[in-house]
Order: C-alpha cells, then sequence, then structure tokens
C-alpha cells in the first residue's frame, strides 16, 4: 500500500512557524530577566584587612557573623599608626521608673598579626570611653572583656590553643543631676608574655556591655558609649637560650680559626 505524500508546506507557512518559535523564546528570556530583577541580591561578606606599620587587623564584615558592626559600627585605622578606632553613634542605654536596659555588643577580630615574621604581639590595649547621668536615683554600669586566642602553633606547644582575657567594669549610682559626667574603661593583654607559644597570629574578641538601672518612680539614668580605641604593640621574637649558646659557640669556633691561621 502507497503512502499518501505529505502536503506541502510554503514558504509563508515556515515563516510564520519560525516567527512563532522565536516569538517563544523571546516571551521566555523575558520571563527569566523578571525573575531574577525580582530576586533580592545578597552582598556576599568579604574580609577586611587594615594595616598599620607593624600590625595588621583583620575582621568580616557580615553583621551577621560580626554581631558588633550593628553596636560599634566598623573600625578605621588611625593614620601611620597601629591604632583603631570604633565611633558607635547609638551605643546607649537609658532607663526610668523602675526600668532597666541593656545593650551588648561583641567584635571579632578574626586575625590581629604582627607584619614582619620576627616580631610578634607584645600588647592589645583597648581604652572606651562615653558619658552617663543619674538623675533621683539609680545606676548606671558598663564592663569591658578583651580576649586573645594564639591562633597558630608554631612551637607545637602542648598547651595550644592559649588564651588570655582581662574584664574590666564601671558602677555608678551617684546622682548627676542633668550634667553629664565622663566615665572611661581601660583594658589589656599580654599576649607575648602570657602564651608559652609565639604569639605572632592572634584572634582578638572585643566583648561590651552597658546597663542603666532605676528602682523607683522619678529616677532616670542614662549611659552612652561614644568611642573604642585599640592599639596593638610588637616586639622581636625572643631567641631561646640554647640558640644563643650555639651562636656564640659558632663565634667561639670562628675566632679560633682565625687565631690558628694567624
Amino acid at each position: 500500500m502507497q503512502t499518501p505524500p505529505s502536503p506541502d508546506i510554503s514558504n509563508k507557512q515556515r515563516e510564520l512557524l519560525g516567527n512563532k518559535a522565536m516569538s517563544n523564546r523571546i516571551l521566555a528570556a523575558c520571563s527569566a530577566l523578571t525573575l531574577l530583577a525580582a530576586t533580592p541580591l545578597t552582598a556576599s561578606a568579604a574580609i577586611v584587612s587594615l594595616c598599620g606599620p607593624t600590625v595588621c587587623y583583620e575582621y568580616n564584615d557580615d553583621a551577621t557573623v560580626n554581631t558588633g558592626l550593628a553596636t560599634l559600627g566598623a573600625p578605621a585605622l588611625l593614620a601611620n599608626s597601629d591604632f583603631v578606632l570604633f565611633t558607635p553613634t547609638a551605643y546607649l542605654a537609658m532607663a526610668g521608673n523602675g526600668s532597666s536596659q541593656n545593650v551588648t555588643g561583641t567584635f571579632l577580630f578574626d586575625r590581629v598579626y604582627a607584619i614582619d615574621p620576627s616580631r610578634e604581639i607584645a600588647s592589645a590595649t583597648l581604652t572606651e570611653g562615653g558619658d552617663f547621668r543619674i538623675i533621683n536615683g539609680g545606676s548606671v554600669a558598663a564592663n569591658l572583656r578583651l580576649q586573645a586566642i594564639d591562633r597558630v602553633n608554631e612551637t607545637a606547644s602542648a598547651a595550644f590553643p592559649e588564651v588570655t582575657a582581662d574584664i574590666q567594669n564601671l558602677l555608678n549610682q551617684v546622682p548627676t543631676g542633668f550634667q553629664m559626667q565622663e566615665w572611661v574603661l581601660t583594658s589589656t593583654l599580654t599576649p607575648a608574655a602570657a602564651f608559652s607559644d609565639i604569639a605572632r597570629d592572634i584572634n582578638l574578641q572585643i566583648q561590651n556591655s552597658i546597663d542603666a538601672f532605676t528602682f523607683a518612680p522619678g529616677e532616670f539614668t542614662f549611659i552612652q558609649k561614644k568611642y573604642m580605641i585599640l592599639g596593638v604593640t610588637t616586639q622581636v621574637v625572643p631567641v631561646p637560650a640554647a640558640a644563643w649558646l650555639f651562636a656564640s659557640g659558632l663565634g667561639l669556633l670562628a675566632g679560633l680559626r682565625r687565631a690558628r691561621k694567624d
């Protein structure tokens, strides 16, 4: 049985079919672009490096990871120095008529390290301050905790990872009236002295809290943090006594050889 021939498709019909297919592809592309435009873009987090003459600071700029960014703000390196400055604009607590308020912020430097590999972190000092007011009773408080953790076990120390921390507290219950009073807290760590390992590369955490308390009607208290200044110093990594003896021995041998030649 012979198969009947297929009907011929005219050039005009082919053109119409091609245009329809092209239109479908354009519509699909437009739909994809519309969906992409409607999808919010999430900014990728980045590691920020601040390097002074002898020290570098690194931190994660993602506020969901480094929560202190929301309350303390991002640090700025002071020109030609190893100091970083925080200037929070809304880090405050206030209370009245028997209420209280607490505000806490924790900032993490993932790395603080000496640029020169022959040096290590000798000290890290943080000074913070602001003002407060106590009217008719109540109290204000501030707490500062500075913590350093050794990041690299350079000497195969059995104590690794070593931790050193310092806590400073402020409590004031003396009424000030409407006049503001200044407050200051300072904390210092000495990783090179605290660690048995070389303190060349550390993790540094700053934990802060401020509190305003009132205990009766008519009382009002207010406290605000206005600045934090962090400074890090370095020192030459001490050469072990055995190395000094070895070097002295080499020097003595060299001297004896010269004496024999003479």
